[in-house]
Parts: structure tokens; sequence; C-alpha cells
């Protein structure tokens, strides 16, 4: 942890003579001090008049970001889940420093109320001096700035630590920011919050680079599909359209070589010629600091715009062959965190089996075909298999596959077998509960052995699968009254990924419109109506994810472009069952802040108990008590 220095004095020198000692100050501060005093700022002033944008401005700011926020979100949630224990609040600003939003504990909110800290205040350096939200937009870098460190003495008793949102071209379209008491903001919550914005920027990448040849970078080859990995994309020509502040880092370079510099010009050879010398997509290339391991990810299509914010970029290639998710299986992932993917894609890489759990209907089969896509297999077969759709006599010869004259009513010729037919390549063994005991046994072979042996006797085949199961299922509770393999079960059950289910997933109507766009709703002008969305938001869905996909691609076909979509226009007795049902549990929460209050009371002020109580995240309740005390 940094210690903060009586800065009093330091603060005293400054205000008289506009210079101090070396070493008394870290330099990024020194330097914000000096931007502030060039812009006439009163460093000694405690008060100041405060102007907060109206409400119909502060919306046109968010929906000016709305983009990127919706990819933030997941990642700003986790954030705030991971701190507010402690006491502090999460601030999501744009790139301009305006505060677009804010989740924090009660006890802290009121003294950001009192410190303008608050959605629709502007903390950029002109207005509010050396702060961790204007400095980090002003340097591009993520920043802490502790108590006396602020350059407005009236925020000396906040600190806060923030990190800039760049988007693939380098532009800051917004800052997170972590602020509390100065004894409970340090640099292991720099860090914290420097992790999340990776993350987010990860995801602006994944948007960005649609159609483009994207190289994967780190010093080491095993980190390769983490998210520690750097990122470049390049078009057809090998020239560099996209990046991120960590594989330029590797180059000794910045966002100025976006756009000029080609393959070459960084790696010192074409990329055609690195992949015909390495023979495969995965290899080292010489930069100019040394060696540095790479993969080339598949290319996948075109699924979201970028923030306006960012800057024109450079044309894509005229045409691409997309490995990547198809758009609905990665809108499916709406309302789950992102880094369940990136976790799920780093067992998956290390051959560990990934097991997924949840009620029928979650979206558990495009969770698997989004891992499958994520990782270095994409190019390779995603093989499927449904245990409980085969009859039980059918499922090892559609597993194992047979040779001639195994069974009455073989082919003649035998068969493969659905194992054998993913080799190199991943299987997905869907709903694996209903898999019989005795096939549990032989595929538990398969995983300790890595062959095959085909029914009826012919010779073991090798193997190379990686696996994927899921099952709406309780497992543990089957090994314990004998229906499933507990060997099987631990080899499985390494770390089980539970989907909730779509009335637990936050904002249904959110998800509806992300299902709604990567279906091309929007390309055909076909609105979701405000009512139509909010008798979404009230229904409990019991088919899930899938009841809601089916419902959304039967209103795409039946209307016609440019309709705009109302409840009136919902299948008879699904708007019947609609309007007549209690509010999905989502929303059953109280009206006011007092009424909050009393829920909370009625937990003994156990805010994970009080959320689970509503059916809804903790960040979730955290925000309407924000939004009420407003």
């Amino acid at each position: 942890m940094r210690p903060v220095p009586d800065l009093t004095e330091a603060r005293r020198l400054f205000y008289e003579t506009a210079s101090l000692p070396d070493g008394l100050l870290p330099p990024s501060i020194l330097q914000s001090w000096r931007r502030c005093r060039s812009f006439g700022l009163p460093m000694q002033a405690r008060t100041r008049n405060e102007e907060r944008l109206e409400a119909t401005e502060l919306a046109r700011r968010r929906e000016a970001s709305a983009d990127w926020l919706s990819l933030a979100r997941p990642q700003v949630d986790t954030l705030f889940e991971q701190v507010v224990d402690d006491g502090l609040v999460v601030v999501v600003a744009d790139g301009q420093g305006l505060i677009l939003d804010e989740l924090g504990h009660p006890a802290f909110l009121d003294r950001a109320e009192r410190l303008a800290l608050t959605p629709g205040m502007a903390w950029g350096e002109t207005i509010r001096g050396t702060n961790a939200i204007g400095t980090a937009l002003a340097l591009a870098d993520p920043v802490l700035v502790r108590g006396g460190e602020h350059y407005l003495e009236r925020n000396r008793t906040l600190a806060c630590a923030a990190s800039p949102i760049l988007d693939p071209f380098g532009q800051p379209v917004g800052v997170v920011d972590v602020s509390g008491p100065p004894r409970r903001v340090h640099a292991g919550r720099l860090q914290q919050v420097d992790a999340a914005v990776r993350l987010i920027e990860q995801r602006l990448f994944d948007v960005a680079r649609a159609g483009w040849m994207t190289l994967a970078l780190h010093p080491d080859a095993s980190q390769l599909a983490t998210p520690r990995a750097g990122r470049l994309a390049f078009d057809a020509q090998e020239r560099l359209c996209a990046a991120d502040r960590r594989a330029l880092g590797w180059l000794g370079r910045d966002f100025s070589a976006i756009g000029h510099c080609r393959f070459a010009d960084l790696f010192g050879e074409t990329l055609s010629h690195w992949l015909s010398r390495s023979g495969q997509a995965t290899g080292r290339l010489t930069t100019s600091g040394g060696l540095l391991s790479a993969r080339l990810l598949p290319q996948i299509a075109p699924a979201a715009s970028l923030p306006s914010s960012s800057r024109a970029t450079p044309p894509r290639p005229v045409s691409a062959n997309p490995a990547g998710p198809r758009g609905d299986a990665a809108a499916t992932l709406a309302g789950l965190e992102p880094q369940w993917l990136a976790r799920a894609v780093r067992l998956l890489e290390a051959d560990i089996p990934v097991l997924v759990l949840g009620e029928t209907g979650v979206g558990k089969d495009r969770f698997a075909q989004a891992l499958h896509a994520a990782s270095s297999r994409a190019a390779r077969p995603f093989v499927a298999v449904n245990c409980a759709a085969l009859p039980e006599g059918l499922v090892e010869a559609e597993l194992f596959g047979y040779e001639e004259g195994a069974f009455t009513g073989a082919r003649r010729q035998g068969s493969r077998g659905r194992l054998r037919e993913a080799h190199g390549g991943v299987v997905f063994l869907d709903e694996i509960g209903d898999m019989p005991l005795a096939v549990q046994a032989r595929l538990l072979r398969v995983l300790q052995e890595r062959v095959v042996c085909p029914l009826g006797g012919g010779a073991p085949q090798p193997v190379d699968i990686r696996l994927v199961c899921a099952t709406h299922r309780d497992l543990k509770a089957m090994v314990a009254e004998g229906s499933f393999r507990a060997d099987l079960y631990y080899r499985l059950c390494h770390h089980p990924f539970r989907l909730p289910p779509l009335r637990a997933r936050g904002d249904v109507g959110a998800i509806a419109l992300a299902l709604w766009q990567a279906h091309g709703g929007h390309r055909r002008n076909i609105v979701l109506s405000a009512d139509l969305l909010a008798l979404f938001r009230r229904y409990a869905w019991p088919g899930n994810l899938r009841e809601l996909d089916n419902l959304l691609r039967t209103l795409l076909a039946l209307y016609d472009d440019g309709t705009v979509l109302a409840p009136r226009d919902l299948p008879d007795t699904l708007r019947e069952e609609m309007e007549d049902a209690e509010p999905a549990q989502p929303l059953v929460m109280p009206a006011s802040v007092s009424a909050l209050e009393a829920h909370l009371a009625r937990h003994q002020g156990n805010m994970t108990a009080a959320a689970r109580a509503l059916g809804i995240s903790r960040s979730t309740l955290y925000r309407r008590m924000a939004r009420e005390r407003a």
C-alpha cells in the first residue's frame, strides 16, 4: 500500500511557490497539480457552485454511451460486488469525465452526494482539479489519488482509483472509478479497477475485430487463451487496424501505429509467411523486445457497432469467413458474468471437462457453442449429442461407434461414432444426467485412456477431444442414490458453471433487445415497444431463454419491416398469461427508499439475503436504493 504523506506543508508550498522538492508527490500527481494551476483553479477553495446536468441532458449523454455501457455493465456489477462490503462506491463516467452511473454502499452514498460524486456531475480536471476520474482521462492511464493529493481542498476526505476505458483505436470512451475513505482505497483497489477495465476493453475489441485477422500475444504461450493476452487485428492487406494497450506495450508501440504499420513492420515477416513457417496458427514471433508467443484467433462476423465516440476505422476486408459463435449464441450470454466464458475457455484449454448446469432452456447448449468458438479449437469440429434424446440401447453405438455386424440393424460399413467425429475438436454431451450407467463407465475410460473402443470388437482408436457436458439434473443427488457414477461425477465437476434462469438474469428487456439485434430485428426496423418490453419484464418465463428466443423469432417472421410491436401483437394465450401473471421476482421491489429500507430491516440489514428474497442481485438492489435516494 502506498503511504499517504502529510501533505499540508506540500500543499502550502505549492500554493505559494508552484514548486515542490522531488519525491514528495508521485510524478503523475505533481504534473496534474501543475495543469490545474494553469487552469486557474483555486486550490484552497472548499466550496464551489455545483452544476448538475438536467435529467433530459443526462439521459442524452447516457444514450450517447449506450453501446459501451451495455458491454461494461456486467463487469461493473462484478467490481461492485468485490468492493461494496468495504463501504465503497463504483462510479462510471463518460470520455469527458461526466458521471453517468453510480453503485455504492448506502453508508458512503450520502458523502458522495455532498462531494458531488453523483450522476450528472462533471469530474474532468479542468473542473474538479486532480482527481482519479479526470486525471486518468488526462493521462490515458490508471491512477490512484488519495486524500490531500486531490487538488481541491474540499476533496481531501476522498480517495479514488480509476482506469480509463480505451477503445481498440486508443480513444477514451469512458472511465471506471472506485471511491471511498482514504484508508480503504489503495493500490490493490486500483488493480481491481484496471482488471475490470481490461475485460471491458476486450469486449470492445471483440466488437471491433469482426472480419479482421486477430493475433493473441503473450510472452508465455500458456497465457494465450486468457484475458492476460494482448491482441492485434489486421486487415486483408496485413495493415494494423486495432490493438490493445498490452500488445502495444510489448511491441514498444503506441496507438499511432494503427493504420500505419503492417505485420511485417512489427515482426520482420509477413503474416502469411509466419503462418506457412509455423505450419499452424500458433507459434513464436520476433519483436524488437524479444520473442512473443502468438495465436491466430478465429474470425468472427460483425455483431454490433462500436461506441459512437470512436474515431473512424480503417476499411474492413470485403469478405470474411467467420468461425466464431453465431450472433444468437453470443447474445445468449447476455445477463451472465463475462468472466465465466473466459474461465471456461481456460479449463477447456487445460483439458479439464467443463460442466454446465441450469434449468431447461437457460442456454446451456449455446454457452457450449460460444465456448467452442472462443477456444483454440474453433476451426475444428463441434459435435453435440443430446443423451436424453437417444434410446438407451443406441447411446453406446452413437457415441463410440461400431464395427460391421456388431448388432442387428448395424450399417454394413459400421460407424465411427460421435467421439471420433470430434477428433481434434470439442464434444458437447447435453443432458449427461440421462446417460445410462454402463455408458458412463465407458465414457470415463475414454477420458482416462484417450482411446475409443468401437462396439463389436474393433481395435482401440485414439481420440483427441475436449469435453463439455450439461444437465438440468442434480448430479450430486443422483450420485447419492446410485443413478450416476461417483467417479465420473468427480471427473466432471471440477468447476461447474450454473447458468441462472432468465428471471434471475437482471433486465429481461435488455436481454430481449440483445437477442432481437442478434436476429436482425433492428436491421428491418422492427421495434419492440416500451409496453411490450415492460410485459416481458413482468413475466416469469418458465421456458427460460428458449421461450423468449422462440417468441422473438416468431414475431420477426410474422411482422413487416417498420412495425412497432406492442402487447396486442403477442399470441393471445401468451398475452393473457403475461397480463394475468404476478410480476416476475426481479420487479417485485418496494417502490420507495423507506420501503426498501424496511425490506432490508426485515432481513437484519443483510443485503445478500434481502436481494435474494427479491430475486435480484445485490448490485441491482443497491442501484435501486441509490436511484430512490436521488
